[in-house]
């Protein structure tokens, strides 16, 4: 059909005044995009890619279904596992208006969830300044209304996270454009629901802000998220991979402990020291690896004379049985990981000597 000389004739016929006939030789031009991508290099070399991101971004009256299937049709030709590089720039300036200019209801829900997944497939390319040009769009503050938007599917808020964990994951400067949006406050939104994939993602965008430069972690303390943080990673009931992410924000954070008073403050008085006690205690490598970084990075803090901490890390942390589960890892069965064993011995050996020797068996 295809080397019959369909491409052209479906081409012609998406401009049709018939909206029936539009939508369907659009939906035909998805259909071979997604198919191979011989075929998809054949639709793209006979201009139908450019052709559906004019459809996409056509505003006048009685399109919407034609520009909702042109959507679908870009989000097939951005398979995520391409054949060779594609032109992202063809399709990535359409979809960022069509997320900011589409009003988020029933009837365009699907469309966006496919504009935003479509960006997720474009980040998966892993193209040259293709964060630049994701943040040039100006479609991050609309990613960070979408979180917060009672309007959106579960699926369109996963989509947006993904999204904007790519470009807190960037840069300084490609995080601030995510913060200064209001990331931080939006992710307390799914971060307190009940979805393991929405809370796993909103901890995700928080970790790798807790990484970043002092400014970002201060807006980070402000907006509430580390009381939510603290609870997902004490909580038993919460999945291993929340609390995973959760001790990784945790840990990122006892990083800039040292020499920051702010810092050291919220982190005590958050329970923070208590909640990396806890999380040695999880069945979970990463979680125990991330939990000794961090006990490491608050244990090496010396508190200045005259602050207003009103106890010692270490303190807190004995009170917490931090020196009791650094022995249950070092002396446990189930823990595999030498390095971590190892680390916690020298933690007890050099904070804890009390509780350093082995137990008796």
């Amino acid at each position: 059909v295809i080397d019959a000389g369909a491409i052209p004739r479906l081409i012609i016929l998406s401009a049709s005044p018939n909206a029936d006939v539009a939508d369907n030789a659009v939906w035909a031009l998805g259909n071979v995009l997604g198919d191979s991508s011989r075929l998809r290099d054949r639709v793209e070399e006979e201009g139908g890619v450019a052709t559906l991101a004019k459809l996409v971004d056509r505003r006048e009256p009685g399109v919407e279904k034609v520009q909702r299937t042109a959507v679908w049709a870009i989000f097939c030709y951005l398979n995520p596992r391409p054949s060779r590089k594609l032109p992202i720039k063809k399709v990535l300036p359409c979809l960022a208006r069509y997320i900011q200019e589409t009003p988020v209801n029933e009837a365009n829900m699907e469309s966006i969830e496919y504009a935003v997944q479509a960006l997720d497939r474009i980040r998966q390319h892993h193209l040259q300044r293709t964060g630049t040009d994701f943040i040039a769009t100006g479609v991050v503050p609309r990613l960070v209304k979408l979180l917060a938007d009672s309007s959106s599917s579960i699926a369109l808020q996963k989509q947006a996270l993904r999204c904007l964990g790519y470009v807190v994951s960037g840069s300084d400067d490609d995080t601030d454009v995510a913060v200064d949006a209001g990331l931080l406050p939006g992710l307390l939104v799914p971060l307190e629901s009940k979805n393991q994939d929405l809370c796993q993602l909103a901890l995700l965008n928080a970790s790798n802000v807790a990484l970043g430069s002092h400014s970002q972690v201060y807006a980070l303390l402000d907006s509430g998220l580390l009381k939510p943080v603290v609870r997902v990673l004490m909580d038993d009931q919460e999945s291993t991979r929340c609390r995973r992410e959760a001790c990784w924000t945790i840990s990122n954070l006892a990083k800039k402990v040292s020499g920051d008073a702010k810092v050291a403050q919220a982190f005590i008085e958050g329970r923070c020291v208590e909640a990396l006690s806890a999380a040695l205690l999880i069945p979970d490598r990463q979680v125990k690896g991330r939990a000794v970084c961090g006990i490491t990075n608050v244990l090496e803090w010396k508190p200045p004379q005259g602050s207003e901490a009103d106890e010692s890390p270490i303190t807190i942390l004995r009170r917490a049985s931090g020196p009791q589960n650094l022995r249950a890892v070092r002396d446990s069965r189930d823990v595999q990981d030498e390095n971590i064993k190892r680390e916690c011995q020298g933690l007890l050996t050099q904070y804890f000597p009390d509780c350093s020797r082995p137990a008796r068996v």
